[in-house]
């Protein structure tokens, strides 16, 4: 393998990708079977192993026998490991971070952040299950009905602008009075029902304490 062409040969598929970034998203010296590793990725054991031989073979992990297990770490010695493919996944980890920080500068900038109650990010972003054509979920929870035509302009004709422009992905909006939503969070309904379940909050509170 060239080193000018190694970066083609190790994301070359989506499950090869997708084993580096678990790897690098985790803290410490994460190590895993490749079952464990299978169950984490939602990829087939049987492709799973495959995938790893290969980052085994392509110096990307390290293997260890433990017993009748086989161990796979990330191989931190290796340039490319520790100079492009960490740094590179790390920044692509960062994205949610960046996209509060992005989202709370834009509510602020339209003069709407005081009547906000909470910014919730939930959807494929949060559940980390997003695709080529996925959009970036928010709630946003607002304090009176009477400000609720004024936020939604300000999300469809500014904010959303802003987010695509910048982010280049649309930004959908799910915009209810704190009323509305404890109603729908009350009788488990749709969507509310499934941001339970995976959700993290931009600004103000949390959805039980609405």
């Amino acid at each position: 393998m060239t080193i000018e062409k190694s970066l083609d040969n190790i994301l070359n598929s989506k499950l090869k990708i997708a084993i580096i970034r678990l790897f690098v998203s985790k803290t410490g010296e994460f190590k895993a079977t490749g079952r464990e590793i299978a169950k984490l990725t939602h990829f087939s054991p049987p492709a799973a192993h495959a995938a790893l031989k290969e980052l085994y073979n392509q110096g990307i992990l390290r293997l260890d026998a433990i017993g009748k297990q086989h161990i796979y770490s990330l191989e931190n010695n290796n340039r490319m490991v520790r100079k492009i493919l960490k740094p590179m996944f790390k920044e692509e980890i960062a994205l949610k971070d960046e996209l509060k920080d992005f989202l709370i500068k834009q509510v602020q900038k339209a003069g709407i952040k005081k009547k906000l109650v909470s910014l919730l990010l939930y959807g494929s972003l949060q559940r980390d299950a997003t695709h080529d054509k996925s959009d970036v979920d928010i709630a946003v929870i607002i304090k009176n009905k009477k400000d609720k035509k004024e936020i939604e302009e300000k999300f469809l004709n500014e904010i959303s602008l802003r987010f695509y422009d910048y982010f280049k992905t649309h930004l959908d909006t799910y915009i209810k009075t704190k009323e509305e939503f404890k109603t729908r969070l009350k009788k488990n309904l749709p969507p509310v029902s499934s941001l339970m379940k995976a959700y993290s909050v931009i600004y103000g509170k949390e959805p039980l304490e609405i």
